[in-house]
């Protein structure tokens, strides 16, 4: 499916959406009373990132690491207690901010390529 001039203008736009998200979690990362918005932030920029991928090729992305990295980075900041485990949570916070910002997509002729760059979710796993 060949994308319309206002589409590609809607990824963008979407895209500099995702970055503005993540410059407001790399304010609040480091302090845990702020989980419940930086939750909310990475949840929308989880919806950005979908609806870009919906304008690609279903074959050429994979979303499911991305989201187990969001979803193992929630478990931790979930079960912060004190600041035993907070402390963790900055680092990952980081990493999920530059994974999405690491999102890459080209306009090729007849269609829309999506780059979801590789995700180590053992970064996020207590052990």
């Amino acid at each position: 499916m060949e994308l319309t001039e206002q589409e590609r203008l809607m990824l963008v736009k979407k895209k500099e959406e995702i970055c503005g998200l993540t410059l407001q979690i790399l304010d609040m990362a480091h302090d845990p009373q702020n989980a419940v918005k930086i939750k909310k932030n990475m949840t929308t920029m989880l919806s950005l990132i979908n609806t870009i991928a919906s304008y690609s090729d279903s074959k050429n992305y994979n979303l499911d690491q991305f989201t187990e990295g969001v979803d193992a980075l929630f478990d931790l900041m979930s079960l912060e207690t004190g600041l035993k485990i907070w402390k963790l949570s900055p680092s990952g916070i980081e990493n999920i901010c530059n994974w999405a910002n690491s999102i890459r997509f080209e306009f090729v002729k007849k269609e829309f390529k999506i780059h979801i760059p590789k995700i180590d979710i053992s970064i996020f796993r207590r052990g």
